[in-house]
């Protein structure tokens, strides 16, 4: 009897990672593709100048971030030979798909600024459709260069 019970915990840990596993396959591969190929274009050929460019455009944008449910935490910049920008954000709260209409509104005409916002909206759906148990959404890292990437991290609840 034991062993029954055993086996039926086991086999539902194997399938929930599996889920997850399929949910991050998933995710790599239909959320990031459009995305991805905008920000390697972007920064294909830049230098310090996009750098300075994406740094004033947050700087400009903390407000929408916050109105988007997320706060900015920082940057690092990596200055090789391909440039790069990591940025941090913080999972604040979920917003409504209307309050992110009007949020994608309010960022028109700042290109790296809806880029970004897709992305974390992108990060929170993804936390929304893996179902995590015990374990929330915390952060959200975003690399912007050549090999652009996104980063989310769990925390116990």
């Amino acid at each position: 009897m034991t062993d029954n019970i055993f086996n039926k915990a086991k086999e539902a840990a194997k399938g929930a990672v599996s889920n997850v596993t399929d949910k991050v396959i998933s995710f790599k591969d239909n959320y990031l593709g459009d995305e991805q190929e905008e920000i390697a274009e972007d920064f294909k050929d830049a230098g310090s100048g996009k750098i300075k460019e994406t740094v004033d455009s947050i700087n400009g944008s903390i407000g929408l971030i916050t109105s988007a449910g997320y706060e900015f935490k920082g940057m690092g910049v990596s200055l090789g030979l391909s440039p790069s920008i990591s940025l941090s954000f913080h999972y604040l709260n979920s917003i409504s798909d209307e309050e992110r209409l009007s949020v994608m509104e309010q960022a028109e005409g700042n290109k790296m600024v809806k880029l970004i916002l897709k992305l974390l909206f992108k990060a929170g759906d993804f936390y929304t459709s893996i179902k995590m148990g015990d374990y929330g959404l915390d952060a959200v890292n975003i690399s912007l260069g050549l090999s652009p990437g996104l980063n989310i991290t769990f925390k116990k609840i």
